[in-house]
């Protein structure tokens, strides 16, 4: 995963910065390789173009290579649009500093850029307007080498369209290769939304659980008793028990109500257990009164149960399961959840950002609660650990 600053490159910026580095090795290769032409050229123009227009064509070119590793993609994108203008300008001036003419066998070295331009203004264009100048610019590379020419050969307008259908391979691929990064970065948008949404449902879910587990073991083991024992001293005391908590559920609001520990504590094991129901829960409670938000208990409670579930998926090594453990710890600083194993293991930096599980249901959501923050510790071969915390206020 590529970081420039403080942001992750898209999948549509590498591939910039990828062509913007190619493009400008490729104008430093063509620079040295046409100094004999440059220099034997210049005896037919004017002394003051040949520095001038190496250094307008030239300049922009090069400059996309630093400009690769700027924090963002502007620079790219006008040394690009300014590589596209100079070209044109240098091409213009090319007809006005000539007062001679070149060998029918000597080829203009200003005819040599109209492809690697072009591809520099694509990285920031759109495609109509990189193939439209596409076709200007092989226009004014044929039209120079004709014009310069002692006894010109061939077509101008065949010439041309040879010239446009060569460049263009390079061209739509740039345009094509750029395209295809802004679909995957829509792509993951798209998933990031629909993987978001799915945690939330899962969330709705654990709570639904936990309110049929309320039903069932106050409202209708009470209720079993009653019919099969009558009304004693513990049935009352729990009836009124349940009494309590369905009153509780009706005067609240318990889509966001905070919840007690015990509570809180159950709703991530219901979580957790709905991924695998043997895995080992240590649970220690330190301090009883705390009281947490319900988002906090939802974030965490998902976030718990994708840590676990990328666990199954990924830990197990071929020749040997994953040991795996689950640790709840609540004291005065606030919840903690550890999900931890000693499986394979892998390196955080190196995750592509497409991948979803551990950037959106477990960063990305607790990242999104006040007071919550996680920390993903893994290495290739060493076991993963991942901690999720909400700091009490």
């Amino acid at each position: 995963m590529t970081v420039h600053g403080s942001s992750i490159d898209s999948a549509e910026a590498k591939i910039i910065r990828s062509f913007a580095r190619f493009l400008s090795a490729g104008a430093l290769f063509f620079g040295v390789l046409l100094i004999p032409s440059i220099v034997a050229q210049s005896r037919v123009l004017a002394p003051w173009w040949t520095p001038l227009a190496v250094t307008i064509v030239f300049g922009p070119l090069l400059a996309l290579w630093p400009a690769s590793f700027a924090p963002d993609l502007r620079w790219i994108r006008r040394m690009g649009a300014l590589a596209a203008g100079t070209y044109l300008v240098a091409g213009l001036g090319w007809l006005v500093a000539l007062h001679g003419s070149l060998s029918p066998t000597r080829d203009v070295w200003l005819s040599t850029f109209p492809g690697l331009v072009t591809m520099a203004a694509a990285l920031g264009w759109r495609p109509a307007p990189s193939v439209l100048y596409l076709v200007v610019s092989a226009c004014l590379a044929e039209e120079l080498r004709h014009v310069s020419r002692e006894a010109p050969t061939g077509s101008l307008l065949l010439d041309t369209f040879n010239l446009v259908m060569f460049c263009s391979l390079f061209v739509l691929a740039t345009i094509t290769a750029v395209e295809t990064g802004r679909t995957l970065d829509r792509a993951v948008v798209t998933a990031r939304r629909q993987s978001a949404a799915t945690a939330a449902i899962a969330a709705t879910d654990v709570e639904r659980k936990r309110f049929d587990a309320l039903i069932h073991d106050r409202v209708m083991s009470t209720l079993l008793g009653i019919s099969r024992h009558g009304n004693t001293e513990h049935l009352s005391e729990q009836s009124g028990i349940a009494l309590h908590e369905l009153d509780r559920l009706r005067t609240s609001d318990a889509a966001t109500e905070d919840l007690e520990i015990d509570a809180a504590v159950a709703m991530i094991r219901t979580a957790l257990v709905d991924v695998d129901g043997g895995i080992p829960i240590d649970v220690e409670v330190r301090i009883t009164s705390l009281i947490v938000p319900r988002e906090a208990v939802r974030a965490i409670a998902t976030a718990a149960a994708e840590a676990l579930r990328n666990s199954l998926r990924h830990a197990d090594r071929p020749d040997r399961a994953a040991d795996r453990l689950v640790v709840v710890d609540v004291d005065a600083p606030g919840l903690r959840v550890m999900v931890a194993d000693n499986g394979r293991g892998f390196d955080p930096d190196r995750v592509p950002p497409y991948r979803l599980g551990i950037g959106v249901s477990i960063r990305a959501r607790m990242a999104a609660v006040a007071g919550c923050s996680s920390e993903i510790r893994s290495a290739p071969e060493r076991g993963t650990q991942v901690t999720l915390r909400w700091a009490a206020a």
